[in-house]
């Protein structure tokens, strides 16, 4: 039934007819009195879709607008905040590999069953796949080049040949099956991040490791010495008695020429292996391993691992 008109004026709070249950379901989705669809006429429907159209036009160019003008300001190489402003902040941490996230910081394997290890040498082996596959790399690697001791010119950053990690290779299991298993450790890279160097051996602070000491102190130019140093040591004293000696490979720091960071494509960072020459069998090694130099900060807290690396490693 149409609206009741007294008079020519429609009444809109008229009751409405009683209808059986199935056919209140047809006139609610199609009123052939009043020609309703779902409760509104064909020009009604027109008007409410005329609106929510222009709506949205509104929407996507008031959002397009704004993206073209964050995009505008935003650098795809240089980030807006560095160093101290920003939430990474200057004092870069450290890795090391191998990690497996499900097992935290514990490297535990069998020296007589090669497929406990064989898990951490593959890890290794993946995570030094762009250092041995340049086409892994967004540019494939073209940008590279042998710097020696200089520093690249812009555009152009310095490989890492990992022919210098000595045996620590996957031709030798990383050491794993002769019980001198080899560490990966790298400094984490922070934009624009320069390191002040421990360079002067009369200088050196009096809690540096005697090892790394020596080795600075053998050192014949001032460049062998521009370095940001690297060690490992147990964390307790019967760590350090278990840990037994260690040998870095190439040395145990990073040059200065992979400084600073900026975002260039085709950057790998470098690297140091730690081979542990002679751990201790049967018992877990707690290692902490650190950066050296003067603007980075280093706490022995085990929350708050500023400038380091911790693992663990049980050899049985």
């Amino acid at each position: 039934m149409g609206v009741d008109q007294a008079n020519g004026v429609p009444n809109y709070c008229r009751r409405p007819p009683q209808r059986p249950f199935l056919q209140r379901i047809q006139y609610a989705i199609w009123d052939p009195e009043e020609r309703k669809f779902l409760g509104r006429t064909p020009k009604r429907w027109g008007v409410i879709g005329l609106i929510y159209l222009v709506m949205y036009i509104c929407i996507v160019i008031f959002f397009s607008i704004c993206m073209c003008g964050l995009l505008a300001s935003v650098d795809e190489h240089v980030p807006y905040f560095t160093l101290a402003e920003s939430i990474i902040g200057n004092n870069p941490g450290m890795g090391h590999r191998p990690i497996i996230f499900e097992e935290g910081a514990l490297i535990w394997y069998r020296l007589d069953n090669k497929t406990t290890y064989k898990k951490y040498t593959d890890n290794i082996e993946e995570f030094l796949a762009p250092y041995k596959n340049k086409s892994l790399l967004v540019n494939q690697g073209l940008n590279q080049r042998d710097c020696q001791d200089k520093k690249p010119p812009a555009g152009d950053v310095c490989s890492f040949n990992i022919s210098q990690l000595g045996p620590c290779s996957a031709e030798n299991d990383y050491g794993y099956g002769e019980g001198k298993p080899c560490l990966i450790i790298k400094l984490n890279k922070i934009y624009d991040w320069n390191p002040v160097f421990y360079d002067d051996p009369g200088e050196l602070p009096p809690d540096m490791p005697p090892d790394i000491v020596n080795y600075i102190n053998r050192t014949t130019t001032p460049h062998e010495r521009r370095k940001v140093w690297l060690s490992c040591m147990g964390e307790r004293p019967a760590d350090v008695e278990a840990l037994g000696p260690l040998q870095y490979w190439p040395y145990p720091g990073v040059s200065e020429v992979y400084f600073p960071y900026n975002n260039t494509p085709g950057y790998l960072s470098p690297l140091v292996a730690v081979q542990l020459m002679n751990p201790s069998p049967n018992v877990i090694i707690n290692i902490r391993c650190r950066a050296w130099a003067k603007n980075i900060e280093y706490t022995p807290s085990l929350k708050e691992r500023l400038g380091s690396t911790h693992l663990e490693i049980m050899i049985d």
